[in-house]
């Protein structure tokens, strides 16, 4: 099928952020009288439930979906993942300490770099070190951990290099690595095709909207092929980030769609600072929960207080979906009365199964509080027992069979009557509540970053310096530059570079909108600067620099051949290596266009071997910027005219005069994106790039994301207030077709490294500036 055949079939997928069907995932909680509720909700999922094949719950390769109760989505450049080589045990080992494992894994290497070049989505998956053999290794090894791995998938990426039909790429590819599923990025439902592509194939895998599952149209068909979702059940936000959930917790929709709660919801709410919420509704549910840490680079930590009710409640859960209690039980009863008090912010699900009940309760308040739970009479009888699961002992009723119950502020309980009782689990409950939640830190901080240091280069004489470079006086620099990174949030007070979504793209209204959404709780998914308490959207410092050195032009293809020829350098793995030359040299005509697919460290590489450096982003910034803070090396208006046109391929360098900057350094903006400075954490590490190419793909208009949506694709940063943050992994990852650099040099009485950079406060009284 052709691109524009897949577009028609998705014709009602869209984006989270915005979509009003979206806000529908859970049932509300009972304003009538609960017999009267509960019946509505039976009536509802008998008219419902008859409307699609089970095709999912019917497949047993597929039963681990019901208890795949933690699951994080993590981008494969995290540290903890890999960091020079392949390290699954550690990433395990750390959410094995932190709060007690995962039972499956998203993996992400795609979004947020792919739009940079023409690769796909796929390609990003072949382009990790190793590519899919190593994939395929990896998988291995989380499922020798009992960890079933799902693929990201993003339907809108539909401009970049066309591989054929997106459900058939999937499948094979999932096959080939040995993975288990896949997560849609932005789709509220998801076609038949993709679950059609496994069967054709003899492979079952599983199906995992973001949207999870809810569609817009009253069709609940596709129920039957995705047995997983994920559920943004903050409805409400209580900031333009921090989610916001109802007192009274709401009813997965897709779990009480199938009459034996065989779907499974994973509960995201990865931006909060706190999670105990939505830990709570999960747990409510017996669902599961997205435990997303690493967002796009800012890693949002669970503070210790929720990664411990995280523990707790994946105990019981799990424990309770090995017995099938939370899942293919005879009966659920969500807000069962006997066990919920809303007076004191209880509220309770019971399920029941084999002449067994277990009720699951959260208490929504800020106090600890008492609750007695009248247990139903059939559960009284002889033989039966009745255990405090959450604290690992064993209640005994009291008249009319009462029971006591204590649930900590803002915790979960659980309490089981049974003819079986679980021993290992209650050992296993009594030790870990033997520590309260109150004495676990709630703090919640920011993960610094730091920036890389990098030495200088030789020693030039600036008196004579190479030809091919241009000398930058030493000034005073007002550096002020912004990431157009689109998530993290926006502060529109503090826009002073307008990253800020503004009008229409507030509300998501054009597909072409990049830029940063207006959110203010949090400060974006850049950087942090040396002179900075914390990673931040924009960046503002006055700086003391020069003089300092730099290449008039971007290192060519011509000039990359000179390198290879003198240095000898062959790189270790040659995946995507300079892939657009023939024969091992550049294509007849293309000699002095910017060498391009080159990996981060390979072009510190080059540099090194002439004695030079990459500049550092405010280097860069004061060559094309000049001292008075022009948007561009023209002046402050957009001039088509003086940059390439729209195209992918980068174009010989010196064709536009007119973008040339007052200090005479050529192709700053528009041909090919430039590498400046890298930074790192724990987690992540990155690199800024600047100038923008030519290259700018659109969220395909076959691809009918929604009036809302915006465009998803690598952000463009053509302002010289702007840049840009692409992720490190590995050169064979980092190779692109549209990005390239040019190197910087020291000279006497310059800036020592390891920044090379004087503080401008402290040192401009005793400066004369040019």
């Amino acid at each position: 099928m052709a691109r524009a055949s897949l577009g028609l079939l998705l014709l009602f997928l869209g984006r989270s952020l915005g979509r009003g069907c979206w806000d529908s995932e859970t049932f509300a909680t009972p304003k009538q009288s609960h017999s009267e509720w509960l019946a509505e909700l039976k009536s509802w999922r008998e008219g419902h439930s008859k409307r699609y094949q089970a095709d999912a719950y019917k497949d047993p390769t597929l039963t681990w979906t019901r208890t795949s109760y933690v699951q994080p989505q993590i981008h494969l450049y995290d540290r903890f993942l890999f960091d020079g080589s392949w390290t699954p045990e550690r990433y395990l080992d750390d959410l094995e300490h932190r709060y007690g494992g995962i039972d499956s894994v998203l993996i992400w290497p795609t979004y947020t770099n792919i739009g940079i070049d023409d690769r796909n989505q796929f390609d990003y998956f072949r382009a990790v070190p190793g590519g899919l053999k190593a994939l395929t290794n990896l998988t291995a090894s989380f499922h020798k951990r009992k960890v079933k791995v799902l693929w990201a998938y993003n339907p809108w990426d539909q401009a970049t290099r066309d591989e054929g039909r997106h459900w058939d790429v999937l499948a094979t590819l999932l096959k080939a690595t040995g993975g288990d599923g896949f997560n849609g990025d932005t789709m509220t439902t998801i076609p038949l095709e993709f679950w059609e592509a496994g069967a054709n194939r003899n492979f079952t895998f599983a199906l995992e909207p973001e949207g999870g599952g809810v569609p817009c149209d009253d069709d609940f068909s596709s129920a039957g092929w995705t047995p997983l979702g994920w559920g943004y059940f903050g409805q409400k936000r209580a900031d333009r980030m921090t989610m916001k959930y109802d007192y009274e917790p709401g009813v997965d929709k897709m779990k009480w769609l199938d009459p034996r709660g065989r779907h499974l919801t994973h509960v995201c709410d990865r931006w909060s600072k706190s999670r105990a919420a939505a830990i709570q509704l999960a747990f409510f549910n017996g669902d599961g929960y997205e435990s997303w840490e690493n967002i796009w680079g800012l890693y949002n930590q669970l503070t210790d207080r929720d990664a411990e009710l995280l523990r707790r409640s994946a105990t019981l859960l799990r424990w309770a979906g090995q017995r099938n209690l939370s899942h293919d039980f005879d009966e659920w009863v969500p807000h069962a009365p006997e066990a919920t008090d809303a007076s004191k912010g209880i509220f309770a699900s019971r399920f029941e199964k084999a002449k067994e009940a277990l009720w699951f309760l959260v208490n929504k308040g800020k106090e600890d509080a008492e609750i007695k739970v009248r247990i139903p009479e059939p559960y009284l009888a002889e033989g039966f027992e009745i255990f405090d699961l959450y604290h690992g002992k064993k209640v005994s009723p009291e008249t009319e069979g009462v029971v006591e119950l204590g649930i900590e502020a803002s915790g979960i309980s659980a309490l089981l009557a049974t003819q079986e009782p679980p021993r290992a689990l209650l050992e296993r409950m009594r030790k870990l509540s033997s520590t309260r939640l109150a004495e676990f830190s709630d703090l919640w901080h920011v993960l610094p970053q730091k920036m890389d240091p990098r030495p200088s280069s030789k020693i030039f004489d600036s008196s004579s310096p190479p030809p091919e470079m241009v000398l930058l006086p030493r000034m005073e620099f007002n550096f002020s530059s912004s990431g157009t990174e689109f998530e993290g949030g926006c502060d529109p007070a503090e826009d002073d570079n307008e990253i800020c979504c503004r009008d229409g793209c507030v509300e998501h209204g054009a597909p072409s909108c990049q830029c940063g959404l207006v959110q203010l709780e949090y400060f974006g998914v850049d950087v942090q600067f040396p002179w900075e308490d914390r990673p931040g959207r924009n960046h503002r410092k006055a700086l003391d620099l020069g003089p300092v050195l730099l290449d008039r032009d971007l290192v060519t293809n011509a000039d990359y051949l000179r390198y290879l020829n003198a240095s000898g350098y062959s790189p270790v793995d040659n995946f995507n290596f300079l892939k657009h030359w023939q024969t091992g040299r550049p294509k007849p005509g293309d000699e002095q266009k910017p060498v391009v697919n080159i990996g981060f460290e390979e072009a510190e590489r080059y540099c090194r071997f002439y004695g030079k450096r990459l500049p550092h982003s405010y280097e860069w910034q004061l060559a094309a910027q000049g001292p008075d803070g022009r948007k561009y090396p023209w002046g402050d208006h957009w001039d088509p005219s003086a940059v390439p046109p729209p195209g992918h391929d980068p174009e010989s360098i010196r064709k536009h005069e007119k973008g040339t900057s007052v200090f005479g350094v050529h192709d700053l903006i528009g041909n090919v994106w430039q590498y400046t400075d890298s930074f790192r954490d724990e987690h992540t590490r990155a690199v800024l790039l600047r100038g923008s190419s030519r290259y700018n793909p659109q969220v395909s208009e076959a691809f009918p994301s929604l009036h809302q949506s915006v465009n998803w694709y690598f952000p463009p940063a053509r302002e010289l207030n702007k840049h840009s943050k692409y992720f490190l992994m590995s050169e064979s990852y980092e190779r692109a077709g549209t990005l390239g650099f040019r190197c910087a040099g020291d000279v006497a009485n310059g800036a020592p490294a390891p920044y090379h950079y004087r503080n401008g406060e402290e040192n401009h009284k005793e400066v004369q500036f040019v």
